[in-house]
């Protein structure tokens, strides 16, 4: 079944250019992203850009007071950011885009569940981040951990929703191959879900460390990094516990210089799965913004 160059090399071009046409993540979104990396911004500033934009507004408020964060209290805006800190308002607000982009569209293809592929992405999100708090990453920045889970199979859905019948093919493949997701669309398409996640977390601007976790999370010896490694490591435990993401038929591994390479031990990482099924349905308001 595997495809004939010349026509591997065009349908790469429509992805290419699938993604090329998708919209860009909303102007405040990018303005928050901007002041967040900026050390002479404040909590005032990125408050001031979150209440001009009533519905990025909205979305932030309903993450912030559900059960997710737990907040014992419900929270303003005002206050959000105090207790929160800016990176993870910055944070909530680029999960809520990303997901509001991408989680919407309907894919019309049977064998694609969007629902077992958000539930694994969340999983990885969790898992990631609990991996990034046990291993002492700086409180401001743990939430970096969760995008990355989150996003890190996007470029499977970019090829559900946009080529939907080249890529019904590669999940066709996979199943009568018993290969990975990634292995049967480099067989059928030529370009896997990793590298089109990449290409567009490229358009959206996003942290190179983000893009990176995307490109290589399947091959992380490839680009050594930690925020690569901890994405997977969540994705293989995520999947292991039984939330393995929509296409994939192939054996699921973790490389094991992964452990070294995050200093954890498999028993560690193996703890913060307790209540994964819990977090994840707490974790669902992120569909829902």
């Amino acid at each position: 079944m595997e495809m004939r160059l010349a026509a591997q090399e065009e349908i790469k071009a429509k992805i290419i250019a699938s993604v090329d046409k998708m919209p860009s993540l909303p102007t405040t979104v990018g303005k928050i992203i901007q002041l967040a990396h900026d050390i002479k911004s404040s909590a005032k500033d990125i408050l001031a850009v979150i209440q001009l934009d009533p519905v990025v507004a909205a979305k932030v408020l309903k993450l912030i007071n559900s059960a997710y964060y737990g907040m014992p209290n419900r929270v303003s805006l005002s206050q959000a950011v105090v207790l929160l800190g800016i990176n993870t308002i910055k944070n909530l607000a680029l999960s809520s885009a990303i997901v509001g982009q991408m989680g919407q569209g309907a894919v019309k293809i049977k064998s694609f569940d969007q629902h077992r592929f958000w539930e694994h992405s969340l999983g990885t999100a969790i898992v990631a981040k609990a991996i990034g708090k046990t291993m002492g990453t700086d409180p401001a920045t743990v939430d970096e951990f969760f995008v990355a889970g989150l996003v890190h199979d996007i470029g499977k859905l970019v090829m559900a929703l946009f080529l939907p019948m080249y890529y019904s093919k590669a999940l066709q493949y996979a199943q009568e191959k018993s290969l990975t997701g990634s292995d049967a669309e480099m067989a059928t398409i030529g370009i896997d879900h990793s590298e089109v996640g990449s290409q567009l977390a490229e358009k959206w601007s996003l942290n190179p460390l983000l893009i990176d976790s995307i490109r290589y999370h399947h091959r992380p010896t490839e680009k050594v990094g930690t925020l690569t490694w901890v994405v997977h490591v969540a994705n293989y435990f995520v999947a292991a516990q039984g939330y393995d993401n929509t296409g994939e038929y192939g054996g699921n591994t973790v490389e094991e210089a992964a452990f070294p390479s995050i200093g954890l031990t498999r028993e560690v990482v193996q703890g913060s799965l307790v209540n994964l099924p819990e977090e994840i349905q707490k974790a669902t308001v992120f569909l829902q913004t």
